[in-house]
């Protein structure tokens, strides 16, 4: 009877690869129709020649992109006796260690760090399993740091959610920035400004295709840019995450149920605050309004606090 069976995650997994393929390969289409549609002549020999070729180059990208993804998060299944990776079955008894959480090498064109979990076995192999992959890696952990490490039976244990009550009588200490002098709030609030000049000069005289479109990009917009403006709060005993355009956000952790905090930057994303809980269950949250003073300064208190926190971005 399989007590673990992982599921590839819809958004991180299935939506990405689905975007990124049908980017990289309508763009090297594009390219090669191009390149095979300009009138033969002297000066356009060249385009008709390096147009194709690199349009090739970024449809065979967006296959290897399906293929690395792919390779990069196989089907676990756990039972009492085996762990299951892709094709390959290893007894329990033959991991010799487990490294539960930090940045693992993700191979794609190079490698770049991702959030994961790594396998070492008794015969000198290592199998690295990514936490974004997988809509449940964290049972996957559980499992690991209970029976492997601590030696136990296994069972899923979910911290309880924290009523919001629980803050009235709780001094906060908050770490927030600007967000209309920071570069995030900056790009958003200008970019709307600029789409609602022409709505509030033209009024009712402009076409019903451009308000919806002005509507529509600047809904995406200002969500987009609105996720990476988070700030937090510290009490005695709760970690708060809030947002500053979404108002009625509100994510408390008692500081009991938190296994480790993470600041991170991935890609041009801004700095970030993942947390992972006791069950293995993390959320990234972009902050773009904070300053790195106000983030070292927020380490300090969480580690007062005995939080661990592991500083992955900014230089102290």
């Amino acid at each position: 009877m399989n007590i673990i069976e992982t599921q590839r995650h819809p958004l991180k997994f299935y939506a990405t690869l689905a975007f990124g393929f049908l980017f990289l390969f309508a763009l090297g289409s594009f390219m090669i129709f191009i390149g095979l549609e300009n009138e033969p002549n002297q000066q356009a020999e060249t385009k008709r020649i390096i147009m194709p070729i690199f349009g090739c180059l970024i449809c065979l990208l967006a296959i290897w992109m399906v293929y690395s993804y792919w390779k990069n998060s196989p089907k676990i299944t756990i039972d009492r006796n085996n762990l299951k990776i892709g094709n390959e079955t290893f007894r329990l008894n033959s991991i010799k260690d487990v490294i539960l959480t930090g940045k693992m090498p993700f191979r794609f064109i190079i490698n770049f760090p991702m959030e994961g979990t790594a396998i070492l076995f008794n015969d000198g192999r290592d199998k690295i399993l990514f936490d974004d992959m997988y809509s449940n890696s964290y049972e996957v952990k559980s499992f690991l740091e209970q029976v492997i490490i601590n030696k136990q039976e296994f069972k899923i244990n979910t911290p309880k959610k924290v009523n919001s009550n629980k803050l009235r009588f709780e001094n906060t200490e908050i770490f927030k920035g600007n967000q209309f002098t920071s570069l995030r709030g900056i790009s958003l609030w200008v970019l709307i400004g600029v789409f609602a000049f022409p709505i509030i000069i033209k009024g009712t005289s402009l076409k019903l295709g451009g308000l919806i479109f002005f509507f529509l990009f600047g809904t995406f917009w200002f969500v987009l840019h609105s996720w990476l403006m988070h700030y937090f709060g510290l009490t005695k005993d709760f970690l708060i995450i809030r947002n500053h355009n979404f108002i009625w956000k509100e994510i408390i952790y008692n500081y009991s149920d938190i296994k480790e905090v993470v600041f991170e930057s991935q890609g041009k994303q801004p700095n970030c605050m993942r947390v992972i809980t006791n069950d293995f269950r993390n959320k990234l949250y972009p902050a773009g309004t904070l300053r790195e003073k106000t983030w070292l300064e927020m380490k300090k208190k969480l580690e007062a606090k005995g939080v661990k926190v592991r500083n992955e971005c900014i230089y102290e």
